[in-house]
């Protein structure tokens, strides 16, 4: 039976997690641009703000890789529900102490803290439980329907934020962000995961007394018996390091030295990788029919050969269509990296796996960015895109013709709609 975007809202589950992810990152945006704004009225201070995204920061990379163990030993509905309701409650006093005045920079560092430390858990437990809601082959379409959508929330909310905070709508920045977590909250509520939880129950009784660090190591383990989901995330990874730097510090750049634009230029770059992301899904059904492997492929491949298009510096309108396309090619790169973790993992360390690929990623991010400084201190912005479009197409062809030569992917020889 084959996969539809009608079907997944036909199921309520997924409905629901759908609705209430939405609404909480609609939130989410708004409070990311207000905060930052909030903290520099409040101080003045760029170290203020340097401190703020170092809070936002920093508890990720210390509960990244643990929050998806211990996540596979609890509940993870109750674990969804108990963080969105830490996080509600944070944003609440938060809002509460801006009312009364007297609001300092460590209570909103101190909630920024909280805010990543609970979603450190959250959305481990959140891509676990996915495939309790929907049919194996519904995966690729859910994630991509979902991630888009939010994708979309983002930039709305984004604005809106920055609408907010230039008519000193402070209380109402915060107050939407804190609604959001508690009506997420009461979505999570409303699905119904009896019989996979009371299988989880049993799962989780088995292995109690191993530590976390040991249901790593076996969540490693079952990741590298899976040669297709090993080499996805290896492959992703490494098209992270190359590509990350480049939209997130190369792009301003060139937007302001070859494009002749300002910060308005660079907003309307970035819009378009937003809206080409979500364009992504309308594609996702056809894609679905090809090897996982092969997808990741075209996916960098496509993000080269538009990195490339880039380094020829060309006019607003063409650089518009390539950071589009760009933004589509994203997606290709990730969703299906997240699906077929699900496809094959193991329900009971399905949270451990979703973070390690999670930590992969945001490492290569953050390593990305690191180098990319450098090197666009010492090129120029249009060589640095030849180079790194040059190195993804390369990635991108990799798979491919391993699967060429071997006449059919060895690695997974299922698609993400089998």
């Amino acid at each position: 039976m084959s996969a539809s975007y009608s079907d997944l809202l036909k199921n309520r589950n997924y409905r629901l997690l759908f609705s209430g992810q939405l609404l909480s990152q609609l939130g989410d945006a708004i409070y990311e641009v207000g905060i930052v704004w909030l903290v520099y009225r409040m101080t003045g201070s760029p170290a203020a703000i340097g401190m703020l995204v170092l809070c936002q920061t920093v508890p990720f990379l210390v509960l990244g890789l643990i929050a998806g163990a211990f996540a596979d030993r609890w509940n993870r509905r109750l674990t969804m529900i108990v963080t969105d309701a830490l996080r509600g409650a944070a944003m609440l006093y938060l809002v509460l102490r801006y009312l009364a005045g007297g609001l300092t920079l460590w209570e909103v560092c101190l909630v920024a803290v909280v805010l990543t430390s609970a979603r450190a858990f959250f959305h481990p437990s959140l891509r676990a439980v996915l495939p309790q809601i929907v049919r194996r082959e519904e995966l690729l379409l859910a994630n991509s329907l979902s991630e888009s959508a939010k994708r979309i929330c983002k930039v709305g909310g984004m604005l809106l934020g920055g609408v907010l905070m230039a008519a000193e709508q402070v209380e109402w920045m915060l107050w939407i962000n804190c609604i959001s977590f508690f009506l997420s909250l009461w979505t999570v509520w409303q699905i119904a995961l009896k019989r996979a939880e009371r299988a989880e129950h049993a799962e989780r009784s088995e292995r109690s007394d191993q530590t976390i660090f040991a249901d790593l190591l076996m969540a490693g383990k079952e990741i590298r018996k899976e040669r297709a989901v090993t080499f996805s995330i290896l492959l992703s990874s490494l098209g992270l390091v190359a590509s990350a730097g480049m939209i997130k510090v190369g792009l301003p750049l060139l937007a302001g030295e070859r494009l002749g634009g300002e910060g308005d230029t660079y907003g309307l770059l970035m819009a378009c990788f937003s809206v080409g992301m979500f364009a992504s899904a309308a594609l996702m059904k056809k894609l679905a029919r090809l090897h996982i492997l092969t997808m990741v492929g075209i996916g960098w491949s496509v993000y080269g050969i538009m990195f490339g298009l880039l380094a020829l510096s060309p006019q607003l309108l063409i650089a518009c269509l390539a950071v589009g396309i760009i933004g589509c090619a994203h997606f290709l790169t990730d969703i299906p990296v997240t699906t077929i973790i699900q496809q094959k993992m193991p329900l009971g360390r399905m949270s451990s796996c979703q973070s390690i690929w999670a930590t992969a990623s945001f490492g290569s991010e953050s390593i990305g960015v690191a180098i990319a400084g450098p090197v666009l201190a010492s090129l120029s912005v249009t060589a640095c895109f030849a180079l790194g479009g040059g190195a993804m197409v390369a990635l991108g062809l990799l798979p491919l013709i391993i699967l060429r030569k071997s006449g059919q992917n060895k690695l997974d020889r299922r698609t993400c709609a089998e």
